[in-house]
This record gives structure tokens, C-alpha cells and sequence, in this order.
């Protein structure tokens, strides 16, 4: 593979995760307002789309709707299926376009991009976006690292705020099972300056709201 195949998520491809963390925490948290903005602008998806787990994908995206049907999990509640819907759809199309960073703000595989991008929407969204058993908190099984973004990761500081979230963004990439994913923890030491180029543009918008 040559770099350019390696190209990091665009300021737009953190704006989107930042609007979908921000979803995922008004739903599953009780954070205060001011904390729910900080730590939902993280440079990575806060909820997972179960990407690693391969069985549970084959069982989903199976050709015999029948057996599907019978393997799916209540229903999600009508918030949880949006949220879904969006991020489906917004790492099916990042898949299609820039596998590498799919696979950095998720933590996927290359498998897994493969997977999603070779289905149409229409069908995935059909097959998964209303299951019951499809997000969960990226975190869950990892205290020590949410503890942290609970509290580094939504402090006021702007730098140790931006410290404490790329860590945990570092911890996700290097726990990655798939040797595919050799260049994937580098990334988020080139992550800062797009982060703040994010937030400006974030702060830019919010004065022209006020005006």
C-alpha cells in the first residue's frame, strides 16, 4: 500500500463523530451539559457497532432472512435505532472512501470495512439498524480508560482534555487483534492539530449563531 492510502479522517469525518458521540451520550449518560460537549468532540467513536465481532456479523448480514429473524435481539428503542441508522451509514460511506480512516475512528478491522462497504445500504440498513444487540459503550470492559475520559477527557483544559482523549484513542488502536493494523496507533499521534483545526471551526460557527 502506498501513503496515500493511508489519508487520516478529514475535519468533516470528526464533525460527524463528534455529532454521534454527542447522540450516544445524551442517551447512555448523565453528564452535565458542558462535560457531554467536551468528551463527544474525542477524535473516535465512543460507542462500538460490535466491529470485532465476526460471528454475530456473519449471523446479521446471513442470506436467509428467516434465520436472521429468528437470531435478532429485541428491537433497539427509537432513539438507539437512529443513532444506528446514522452510524451505519456514515461508517458504510467512510468505508467505501477511506477504509484506514474507518478503521481509526472505529477501531474496526479491515475485514470488517470490507464487510460493511460490500453490502448497499439499503440491505445493511434493513439486515442490523433496528437490532437490539448492536451498540454498545466502546469502553464498557475497559473502566480505567473511561474513568479517564469521564474525567481528563471532559475537563475545561483544552490540552489535557485532547491529552487524555488521544490516549484512550491510542489504547483502542493498539488493542486491535489484526496485524493489518501495524500503522493504525501512529495516527493518533498526528491527531492535535486536525482536533484543533475541528474545534476552531466549531467555535467560528458557534459566534456566528450568537451574532
Amino acid at each position: 500500500m502506498t501513503d496515500s492510502e493511508f489519508s487520516g479522517p478529514t475535519s468533516e469525518d470528526f464533525i460527524n463523530v463528534s455529532a454521534l458521540n454527542k447522540v450516544f451520550l445524551e442517551v447512555a449518560s448523565d453528564l452535565p451539559r458542558h462535560k457531554l460537549q467536551r468528551l463527544a468532540a474525542a477524535p473516535f467513536l465512543l460507542f462500538s457497532l460490535r466491529e470485532n465481532d465476526d460471528e454475530w456479523w456473519h449471523n446479521a448480514l446471513n442470506d436467509d432472512p428467516q434465520q436472521d429473524l429468528i437470531a435478532t435481539a429485541a428491537t433497539a428503542s427509537k432513539e438507539i435505532r437512529k443513532l444506528q441508522t446514522a452510524a451505519l451509514g456514515f461508517l458504510w460511506q467512510l468505508a467505501r472512501r477511506n477504509p484506514y480512516a474507518a478503521r481509526i475512528v472505529s477501531g474496526a478491522t479491515v475485514a470488517w470495512c470490507e464487510k460493511l462497504s460490500a453490502q448497499t445500504l439499503v440491505v445493511l440498513l434493513d439486515r442490523v439498524a433496528a437490532r437490539g444487540d448492536l451498540l454498545t459503550s466502546r469502553l464498557e470492559n475497559h473502566q480505567g480508560i473511561w474513568s479517564r475520559l469521564l474525567g481528563n477527557g471532559s475537563c475545561a483544559e483544552w490540552s489535557v482534555r485532547r491529552a487524555s482523549q488521544l490516549s484512550a484513542l491510542h489504547s483502542m488502536l493498539t488493542r486491535t487483534r489484526s496485524v493489518q493494523y501495524a500503522r493504525l496507533p501512529a495516527a493518533a499521534c498526528s491527531m492535535p492539530a486536525v482536533d484543533r483545526h475541528v474545534a476552531d471551526r466549531a467555535q467560528v460557527r458557534q459566534r456566528h449563531k450568537k451574532v
